[in-house]
């Protein structure tokens, strides 16, 4: 197996395309994701916060993609480039080019008994769910993690929209390196949510 040609816990800024590329094949265990979600809009962290200064755009045009990867991904990836077509909209054609040329480069670093796990919500997460299975294989599927969280409001024309998405994949065919568990014994209320009303037996 291939020695990693980095120092554990490092700690890289920038675009991870550039440092995916730099990396030795088959020297990672596990990969967390948590890219821009396609929301449509642009953040700033608050004045006066540790993080003042820092911002970034998530919003999509097809000129925020370098047409290398466009041509890289209809010549050599089919499945990936099928998925490219059913974007709906331009918007979601750039975001899915810009994410399927780093995901690309993940199967190469990953160790036989790595995993990924890709943080997205449900804006962009069908259309995910297709580019990683056209990456890693439909078999290599192990889980679509709902991330529910409190945020109790009224909506008007949908049902409340108070979850994430985590979808994990494994590299190889085999058992994974690190199985995501741990006890949750005694802490119910994380599991149940609201308290049932009186009468409803949930």
């Amino acid at each position: 197996m291939t020695l990693p040609n980095f120092a554990n816990r490092t700690i890289w800024t920038g675009d991870c395309l550039y440092v995916l590329r730099g990396m030795n094949s088959e020297t990672v265990d596990l990969i967390y994701l948590d890219p821009p979600f396609n929301s449509n809009a642009n953040y700033a962290a608050p004045i006066g916060s540790q993080a003042a200064g820092a911002a970034f755009k998530d919003t999509w045009t097809l000129s925020d993609v370098d047409a290398e990867w466009v041509n890289l991904i209809e010549a050599k990836h089919p499945a990936l480039h099928r998925v490219l077509l059913a974007a709906m909209t331009d918007s979601d054609k750039s975001y899915l080019v810009y994410m399927a040329a780093r995901l690309l480069e993940m199967p190469r670093i990953l160790k036989p008994t790595g995993s990924i796990y890709l943080h997205c919500d449900p804006t962009m997460s069908h259309y995910l769910k297709l580019l990683m299975d056209a990456v890693f294989g439909r078999k290599q599927f192990r889980n679509e993690i709902v991330w529910a969280y409190r945020k109790w409001s009224v909506a008007a024309q949908q049902f409340v929209r108070n979850h994430d998405v985590i979808l994990f994949y494994a590299a190889g065919g085999g058992d994974i390196q690190r199985p995501v568990c741990r006890s949750l014994a005694g802490n119910h209320e994380a599991l149940e949510g609201p308290k049932a009303a009186q009468g409803d037996d949930r």
